[in-house]
């Protein structure tokens, strides 16, 4: 509706009148009507009829279109159009985009659809991806903020017109009564084209918005050609052709073009330069154009250049015609006439080019073969062994016999190319082809030229048939020559084969020059050299072939006579008569040729196992000379043999001498020289000499050794092996008669060719020369006497080992600051071997030391220390052998083994590491119980006893599983609860956190297992707690605080329908429990340090107070840590406690009942300590009286004072004399502590003694 009231509603009091607006705002012209309704709250309607009339208020446009002069793009023009107000109204104008504001409002609508789609797109995902997590949830609250907000800026778009080409200022404004206002249009094009669009007013007062057409055309930049065709004419092919154009820029801004590829093959051949680039307003661009056709014929190609923001491009056409290239060769044609089989034959010709462009060739030979080169005679005549000699290789294609140089090329233009044509025929044949030459661009086959040719083969003849040599001595080479005639006009190629089959011949033949060049009407003679491989007669057959001739080859006879030498061996026999055994003596005989020919022989034993050996065995003996030869014996027993030595002369007969020897002396024999003296100079003791001894006779020998001067070895002597302990036991030490050296073993078996190990082993207990004899005996064979074989003198000097050493001890200390790093620290320690024997040394040394070189390189297991030589190396020190920071020292000790003796050295090897350390007088500190609200000071001495200063502070391990702080309520107050805090709460019992739809409930114990109050059931889905994470960490006592937040407990008392009723025990304290409430406090306010920090210099102490501060009811527990800067952290266990006194009293009121006025009473009253603090109790104005002796009417409690620790109780004793007769009511107080007076009441009644008789009836 058109009509609107303000306000809408409303209170009128008694008497009061209100004004009520009335607005009428239609959106269409015409009459509108309608009732305005009023209800009361009393039921009552009133309806009052209103109308109203709308019209279009006089406003026009003073044109309905608006055309902009053409403008070039990047460029502007401006148009202006008025709206006149002739009404009586100031009127408000908007320039829209749409006709209507129903399509306004289904634009903002479609907008509005769009943004709910982008939203929902981003909640989706962000909702898989935020979870639980606190920060995506927090960038999700913004998200939904700023769509929020860009919905709100698109509903409330006023969707002004907006165009990137035309624009129009001002957009919106106010127009007075009959005024006018100028709207400006501008006018920007970003291509080159007509643009139309069509804008509304939207005018105030007016139902249909004002349509304004807005047209213009965009220009581009105006590039042209200096012409548009351009005519080359006729051009050569393959010559290159420059021409140049002009581009003319004639509008007012830049223009930027490129040229478009051509895709023609003879566009192909046209190169622009530049192809593309910018030319300024009113500009210039010169395009150089290369042209180089490949193509024949006539032309016209269009060229295209592309303008940006332009429509069409500029174009360039160009034509002409290519023709190809002119030429011609010097003669008609190429006459080779007659050739010779495989040798070539050059001829020329030129080739001139007439044409003005170059010309690129291919001269090619149809007719020839296809297969590879033709054989030159010289190449062939080089390769003697070929077989293309005998016709055995058989080509699969014709060969190419042709070659032409050069065979392609270019001539330039005018210019001219010699060709050369050379033909080496392998063809026996007349030759009649084409030379056919092809020019690119232009055609194959364009000129033709004939090659005619005959090959010939010349005649060969043998001057001698057959060659005799005479005799001939075997495998001797003997020379004779061939003599070839050629009579013809031609050369040949000529080659004397080689022999088949020439293992089975009975000669063998060859040539030094078995092929080669005969020239025309000439000879040549071949050389041959025969050598005959069997005796007697010998006739072989050789040939000799000629190049390119077709059938059998030229046979020549080789004759000769073949002989072996003669050779005479002397003496016949030999005798070596005795001889010692096991040792060379020789005798020898001679051989002598008698021949003109080496004489090869072979000379051996013919026994086996032969005692003989020839030296040479075999050999030549040269032509009419003599040679030694060299009979060798060495015998191996003591006794006489005999054998023959058997002479092979090769082709001769063979020849036998006989040979004879006896042997004297032993067999046995050592591998070492030990007879007649061993000089062991100079040894380390034990010491010990090896050695082999070997029979090498054919008998077994028992050996028996002994020492001169001593009885034979005892077998139980037996010094360590080579490298075994040495230690120096009285077993080793040689006793007084016994020799110094030993042999094992001391006797053995030897059989033919069997070694025995033999150890000679020294000991001596002092440094001294020593000169023994070892005598050896044996028995041979089946002999059963002894004979002495052998007489060793052996001699030793016996020394120590001595190293000299740079130092004895070697001390490493390191102190580590808090700034320094642990690095590995090294010692020099030189060792210098000063006695006269090398040793080697084994050096022990454990960890954290290690033995280096001196380049800090670790060492092997020994080392070889040769005499005079001196070994330097470096002790490594680890002070980070152990993973701590406390001071350390280490002590190991650096021994030096000899492993040639026993001897040991030993160097103290000390390492000292200090770090700032501290020590503490004690690991714990307990305060024990204290009163709630006191507090106490312990101190602890802490002193550096370290030699570096030491800085450290002081703080807390804040972990709730280690540092617990908890309340404890005693039950006498009330049945408390413990916290629900990490470490305490429910025992035995894990609380985990229900699911929302469970209800779960459990029971809370209290400290104690008797309740007082009934049992409090709590409802966990009702309780509502925040726990602070448990974390580990170190925090400064002052600045940090404690964040555990206590619990909220929301308890309902159950109902005490069926509990049983307890008995009543009277329980003091202070706290109540419906009022007892726990500040969450920090330990920082339970246990205090100071000093907090400071420095301590070396050997200072100081004392560490530490503070316990009772909060009511707390047990506390805290890791105070002592931290030390570069050092370790020191760990004090705080514990402390605080409560009030609770106490128990049995007993409220004694009642003696009738007791005797003068007899003293005595009751008793038993006060526990049901708490954990101790505390003293007193009974105030105590009686003067005794237990013994009481004031009548005065009680007296013994004893009147105490102190009760925890749990523990007293007996009050309590003496009354009432000292008079009638009912008595006294009382007492009990004090504890502070706690107020206990009252103790005392009743009975005071009586005399009564005697009551009952005599007896008197009847």
């Amino acid at each position: 509706s058109p009509f609107s009231v303000i306000p809408a509603m409303g209170t009128l009091d008694i008497g009061d009148t209100m004004q009520v607006t009335v607005g009428f705002q239609p959106l269409e012209t015409g009459d509108h009507s309608t009732s305005l309704v009023v209800h009361y709250d009393t039921g009552e309607d009133t309806h009052t009829s209103l109308h109203g009339r709308a019209v279009d208020v006089h406003i026009r446009l003073d044109r309905n279109t608006v055309t902009i002069d053409k403008t070039y793009i990047t460029l502007s023009k401006r148009a202006t159009v008025l709206i006149h107000n002739l009404s009586d109204i100031t009127v408000y104008f908007q320039w829209k985009a749409t006709d209507t504001q129903e399509e306004e409002d289904q634009l903002k609508l479609k907008q509005y659809h769009m943004l709910c789609q982008q939203k929902k797109d981003k909640l989706s995902d962000f909702l898989k991806e935020c979870g639980v997590d606190t920060i995506c949830q927090e960038h999700f609250t913004l998200l939904t903020h700023s769509l929020q907000s860009e919905r709100a800026k698109v509903l409330g778009d006023p969707m002004l017109f907006y165009d990137d080409v035309f624009s129009i200022e001002p957009k919106e404004g106010e127009i007075r009564p009959n005024c006018s206002v100028e709207i400006s249009v501008f006018f920007k094009p970003q291509e080159a084209r007509i643009y139309k669009r069509a804008v509304y007013c939207d005018i105030s007062g007016r139902e249909n918005r004002l349509p304004l057409l807005l047209r213009g055309e965009g220009l581009g930049p105006q590039l042209h050609f200096c012409f548009e065709e351009l005519s080359i004419g006729e051009v050569f092919v393959r010559a290159t052709h420059r021409y140049e154009v002009i581009l003319f820029n004639n509008g007012p801004i830049e223009a930027s073009f490129s040229l478009v590829p051509p895709v023609t093959a003879m566009g192909s051949c046209f190169t622009f330069l530049p192809q593309e680039g910018i030319v300024a307003p009113g500009g210039l661009r010169a395009i150089r154009i290369s042209f180089c056709p490949t193509i024949l014929g006539e032309f016209e190609e269009e060229f295209c250049f592309h303008v940006t923001e332009s429509p069409k491009p500029v174009t360039l056409t160009i034509r002409g015609c290519v023709m190809g290239p002119s030429f011609h060769f010097d003669v008609p044609a190429l006459h080779f006439g007659d050739v010779s089989f495989g040798f070539p034959r050059t001829l020329k010709c030129c080739l001139s080019n007439t044409s003005l462009a170059p010309m690129a060739f291919n001269l090619r030979i149809p007719g020839d073969g296809l297969g590879g080169p033709s054989i030159d005679s010289c190449l062939q005549a080089s390769k003697p062994t070929c077989q293309s000699w005998r016709k055995e290789v058989q080509a699969f294609m014709e060969p190419r016999e042709f070659t032409i140089s050069p065979c392609s090329g270019t001539v330039r233009a005018l210019g001219s190319q010699d060709i050369k044509v050379t033909l080496c025929s392998n063809t026996v044949k007349e030759y009649k082809l084409e030379l056919v030459m092809d020019v690119e661009g232009v055609g194959k086959n364009v000129f033709v030229l004939t090659l005619t040719a005959r090959c010939i083969v010349p005649p060969l003849r043998v001057l001698n048939p057959v060659v005799w040599f005479g005799y001939c001595c075997l495998k001797v080479p003997y020379y004779k020559k061939l003599t070839l005639v050629n009579d013809s006009d031609f050369p040949g190629c000529y080659c004397l084969l080689p022999q088949k089959h020439k293992e089975k011949a009975a000669a063998w033949y060859s040539s030094s020059m078995p092929s080669g060049i005969i020239e025309a009407h000439n000879s040549v003679e071949i050389p041959i050299t025969l050598e005959s491989q069997l005796l007697g007669d010998c006739n072989i057959t050789a040939e000799v072939a000629m190049f390119g001739r077709e059938g059998s080859p030229l046979e020549i006879h080789l004759e000769c006579i073949g002989q072996g030498p003669v050779v005479y061996v002397y003496p016949r026999e030999i005798d070596f008569g005795t001889i010692p055994v096991l040792k060379d003596r020789s005798k020898t005989f001679q051989l002598a040729n008698q021949s003109d020919i080496p004489a090869t022989f072979q000379a051996e034993m013919a026994g086996k196992c032969s005692r003989w050996r020839i030296e040479p065995s075999q050999g030549v003996v040269p032509p009419n000379s003599e040679l030694p030869v060299v009979v060798i014996a060495n015998l191996d027993d003591t006794e006489k043999f005999q054998d023959k030595v058997k002479v092979l002369i090769v082709n001769s007969p063979m020849t036998v001498i006989s040979v004879q020897a006896v042997g004297t002396g032993t067999t046995i024999v050592t591998d070492k020289l030990l007879t007649p003296n061993l000089d062991l100079k100079s040894r380390f003791s034990p010491c010990s000499y090896q050695f082999k001894i070997t029979n090498r006779g054919r008998r077994i020998h028992r050996l028996y050794w002994s020492t001169e001067g001593f009885s034979i070895f005892r077998r139980s002597t037996h010094p360590p092996a080579l490298g075994a302990s040495k230690s120096k036991d009285a077993s080793q030490t040689p006793r007084d008669g016994s020799p110094v050296f030993k042999l094992r073993p001391l006797q053995m078996d030897l059989r033919p060719g069997q070694t025995v190990e033999m150890v000679l082993e020294g000991c001596s207990s002092t440094p001294q020369v020593v000169k023994e004899r070892l005598l050896c005996h044996a028995m041979v064979g089946k002999e059963k006497a002894k004979k002495q074989i052998m007489q060793v003198d052996v001699t030793c000097k016996f020394i120590c080992p001595v190293v000299q050493m740079s130092s004895r001890a070697i001390t490493f200390r390191v102190e580590k600051k808090p700034s320094d790093v642990l690095t590995l620290q090294y010692q020099p320690l030189s060792l210098r071997n000063t006695c006269s024997l090398p040793f080697s040394i084994v050096l022990d040394l454990e960890q954290p030391f290690q033995i280096c070189s001196v380049d800090q390189q670790p060492l092997p297991a020994d080392c070889k220390v040769s005499i005079w030589e001196e070994l330097h190396l470096c002790i490594q020190f680890n002070p980070a052998y152990e993973n701590n920071l406390n001071s350390r020292v280490a002590e190991r000790v650096l021994r030096i083994c000899f492993m040639e003796h026993p001897h040991e050295e030993q160097i103290t090897v000390q390492g000292e590491v200090y770090f700032p350390n501290l020590h503490l007088q004690t690991k714990a500190v307990d305060f024990g119980c204290i009163m709630n609200d006191t507090e106490q000071v312990l101190y602890m001495e802490m002193t550096n006893c370290s030699p570096i200063p030491a800085q450290y502070h002081w703080s807390f391990l804040m972990d709730s599983q280690v540092n617990p702080i908890r309340y404890v309520h005693h039950p006498c107050a009330s049945p408390s609860m413990e916290l629900l805090q990490p470490g305490f709460g429910v025992t035995g019992t894990e609380l985990t956190t229900p699911a929302p739809s469970q209800s779960l409930c459990i029971f809370l114990q209290t400290q104690k297992k008797t309740f007082v109050l009934p049992t409090c059931l709590m409802n966990i889905s009702t309780l509502e707690w925040e726990v602070a994470p448990s974390c580990s960490r170190m925090i400064l006592l002052r600045p940090a605080s404690c964040s555990l937040q206590s619990m909220v407990l929301v308890f309902q008392e159950l109902s005490s329908t069926g509990v049983e009723p307890q008995r009543m025990v009277r329980k003091r304290g202070l706290s109540q429990f419906s009022e007892v409430q726990h500040l969450n406090v920090g330990m920082q306010e339970v246990f205090d340090v100071q000093p907090l920090w400071g420095v301590l210099q070396p050997g200072e102490s100081q004392l560490v107070t530490f503070t316990f501060f009772g909060h009511a009811n707390i047990v506390a527990r805290v890791m105070a840590l002592c931290h030390v800067e570069g050092g370790p952290t020191y760990e004090v266990v705080v514990t402390g406690q605080a409560s009030c006194p609770s106490y128990q009293l049995d007993v409220e009121e004694i009642d003696w009942g009738l007791q005797v006025f003068n007899k003293v009473l005595k009751g008793e009253i038993t006060l526990r300590n049901i708490g954990v603090v101790e505390f003293t109790y007193v009974v105030p104005n105590p009686s003067t009286g005794t237990a013994e002796n009481p004031l009548p009417g005065v009680p007296v409690v013994v004893p009147t004072t105490g102190s009760i620790a925890p749990g523990e109780e007293q007996v009050l004793e309590v003496y009354y004399l009432p000292g008079k007769l009638g009912v008595f009511c006294r009382t007492f107080q009990v004090q504890v502590a502070h706690l107020e007076p206990e009252e103790i009441f005392l009743k009975g009644e005071g009586t005399l003694r009564r005697i009551t008789k009952d005599f007896p009836c008197m009847l």
